[in-house]
């Protein structure tokens, strides 16, 4: 008997069940060189059949792809299962199941992921029954591991428990643990959780003999699943886990985001503890991130020297945790930290989210001189700056006080750049859907109220895309009840507005308008917008590009350096390498930098609602961004994509299945962990 099998047979009787769900229908693992003279994927860009398919897949032709999933050729009905990753209909299930018994495993593999991508309960049972449990030389683990995580995007409360019942898996078994943990975070994205599948993954990221892969998915599953708050002896694992991986920093990351969920004595006594002697940025805003559920007075004083930290990303993160977690007693507190001795040089944005942080903590009525200060403070660093984003955060900071309403109408709406625009239209939302609106404005809230509804008439009547994008939804405010203030020519106003704006370019402003409109006419929200097919891939640009092409990305900060991934995503590189060509990214800023998250550019307009007069697709591949570095594309929702790119700092399973990578940076990621809002591209070269 093999010895694997024997190990199987050592386990629980819970874990027996599991095997035997897995056992259902397996079948004696094929030799190498069968597999070889059954077919051979090879994605040759050039080959004109391969386009044909990326072609059907670019224009989610369906009919056509479901055609090809019984072709002779391996190659053509790889990439016609894998398009249905992208395409994600359900009417598609019964089509690629039979798939997972083809005799090429790169094809079961395209096919389970597709499964899992569609997500429906329906492709549970095919997935369990493909499970390869009698892989005694460990020949299908990547199959398998493939198909565990598509279970966690389908499957149920009792296959999840199966799953995280095994405890057979060997440290050597690195693609099965890793398939795994993907498997029970997963689940845990789709809030089903059971307390074995938590111990489970606590005891793998304290088992420094477990694969780091898999490690670092346990570490997430504890950081990101929403209803999973580690006890006081798991706490205790997780310190000591967090100790000995000294030389992982992605993995500290995650442990630090899950022992601030534990809120436990062992997990402040770690974080507490390591805060002083991290050396890694992002690990350091994961930290500070991570103590807001403990009790403040303490924290306050760990956080607080981190505002003037030389690092701008750990600098920002202080100054934003006394925003989001602040308290009324230190509402005089938080402006003069930049005053103290030794807080010189605190950058401008952590300044100004420590005024924002006074402006919501403090009160008018009580300490009315430093209330005034704090508004003059942010008045007056808006008028002197020359960067929009510090312009754009100020006005951010006023919309604390709700009283500023007007000063941000005057200033923001007639600022010269678009940012700052639109960051008015969101802050006056702001004001709109605060909960104490009525108790603020007291004897005015009536005047206010109507006062703020003509300000949202009149972004509509700008036509500016981005101003009703980030403005509009103030309208849908329930408490305000703009419903009364309605007649059959304002909703015309409305229509006539959408009707201007440019589509698909326009695709965030048209979908906000779609439901203020819906909203006033008491229907239900609309369906997401789906662009239509309007920009095929360019195979001419395609034609050039090699393994060896990379991109860079030239910046006043240093170079970043990025390989491609056109077999992957060959829509999105050839759209990069076509706008690169024409100089299109040259001059284009920043505009977005969340630290320890992403740093988005290529917005035409600046301030993240600007696109061309096109679409491309998403192209959801086999990747997955488990590492720092990954070039993605900025969507607005599915096949939305166009100019706007983003780099990762860190890890980022949460983006997995939704954004498209069609690269990686290989060389610049210090340059890239410097990139601030408003830093702007010099220029992208590229390297065939």
């Amino acid at each position: 008997m093999p010895i694997y099998l024997l190990r199987f047979l050592k386990i629980s009787a819970l874990a027996m069940g599991c095997m035997l769900l897995f056992q259902t229908a397996c079948t004696p693992p094929e030799s190498a060189e069968k597999e070889q003279k059954k077919g051979v994927v090879r994605l040759d860009l050039r080959n004109a059949q391969v386009q044909k398919l990326y072609n059907f897949s670019d224009q989610r032709n369906v009919d056509s792809l479901k055609f090809y999933l019984n072709n002779k050729n391996a190659t053509l009905r790889y990439l016609a299962a894998l398009s249905f990753s992208s395409i994600r209909d359900t009417n598609v299930i019964e089509s690629l199941i039979p798939l997972l018994r083809d005799d090429v495993e790169d094809v079961r593999i395209a096919a389970a992921f597709s499964l899992g991508q569609i997500g429906h309960v329906r492709a549970e049972k095919p997935l369990t029954q493909a499970f390869v449990a009698t892989d005694s030389l460990s020949q299908h683990q990547r199959l398998n591991a493939v198909i565990l995580e598509a279970i966690g995007k389908c499957g149920g409360l009792q296959s999840l428990k199966n799953i995280a019942s095994v405890r057979t898996y060997q440290p050597s078994d690195t693609l099965l643990l890793e398939g795994q943990c993907r498997a029970i975070y997963r689940f845990g994205r789709r809030d089903i959780t059971d307390p074995t599948s938590t111990a489970q993954m606590v005891a793998y990221v304290a088992n420094e003999r477990i694969p780091a892969p898999a490690r670092l998915m346990a570490a997430h599953y504890l950081a990101r699943t929403k209803d999973v708050a580690p006890d006081s002896s798991q706490a205790v694992l997780m310190a000591a886990a967090f100790v000995r991986a000294t030389d992982n920093p992605d993995i500290r990351m995650a442990l630090a985001t899950g022992l601030g969920k534990s809120v436990t004595r062992p997990a402040f006594a770690m974080l507490s503890k390591v805060i002083r002697s991290e050396q890694d940025w992002r690990v350091k805003c994961n930290i500070i991130n991570a103590l807001a559920k403990f009790e403040y007075d303490t924290v306050r004083s760990l956080v607080t020297p981190f505002v003037a930290d030389a690092n701008p990303h750990v600098s920002r993160t202080a100054a934003n945790f006394f925003v989001a977690n602040g308290q009324i007693k230190d509402g005089d507190f938080y402006w003069r930290i930049p005053n103290n001795a030794g807080n010189a040089g605190i950058p401008v944005l952590s300044q100004i989210a420590l005024l924002q942080a006074s402006n919501k903590f403090l009160s008018g009525k009580t300490e009315p001189q430093s209330k005034d200060y704090v508004n003059y403070r942010l008045k007056e660093i808006f008028q002197q700056s020359k960067n929009p984003y510090e312009r754009a955060a100020c006005i951010n900071a006023l919309a604390e006080f709700g009283w500023n309403y007007r000063w941000i109408h005057d200033k923001g709406f007639n600022d010269a750049h678009l940012a700052v625009k639109s960051g008015a239209a969101e802050a006056l939302q702001t004001i709109m859907k605060k909960p104490n609106f009525y108790a603020f404005y007291g004897e005015a809230s009536k005047g206010v109220r109507r006062e703020l509804y003509y300000y949202q008439r009149e972004i509509i009547a700008s036509g500016d895309a981005g101003m009703i994008a980030a403005g509009v939804g103030g309208l849908k405010t329930e408490a305000l009840n703009y419903k009364t203030l309605r007649d059959s020519a304002r909703i015309d106003d409305f229509r006539a507005a959408q009707g201007k704006l440019k589509m698909p370019r326009d695709v965030e402003a048209y979908s906000a308008l779609d439901e203020i409109i819906a909203y006033f006419e008491g229907r239900p929200a609309p369906p997401a917008y789906k662009p239509k097919w309007n920009h095929p891939i360019n195979w001419d640009r395609m034609k050039v590009v090699t393994p060896e092409t990379s991109v860079t990305i030239e910046t006043a900060k240093g170079k970043i350096t990025i390989e491609l991934y056109p077999e992957s995503a060959p829509g999105s590189v050839a759209n990069f390498l076509d706008l690169a060509g024409t100089g299109f990214f040259n001059g284009k800023t920043y505009h977005r930098v969340v630290p320890n998250f992403v740093v988005q550019g290529g917005c035409p307009r600046g301030d993240g609602y600007g696109a061309l007069d096109y679409t491309i697709r998403s192209e959801i591949g086999l990747a997955w961004y488990d590492k720092e570095g990954y070039l993605g594309m900025a969507s607005a929702g599915p096949d939305t994509e166009g100019t706007q790119f983003f780099i990762t700092h860190s890890p980022a399973p949460h983006l997995d299945g939704n954004y498209t990578i069609f690269g990686r940076v290989t060389s610049g990621m210090d340059v890239v962990n410097q990139l601030q809002p408003g830093d702007v591209i010099d220029q992208v070269n590229i390297q065939y």
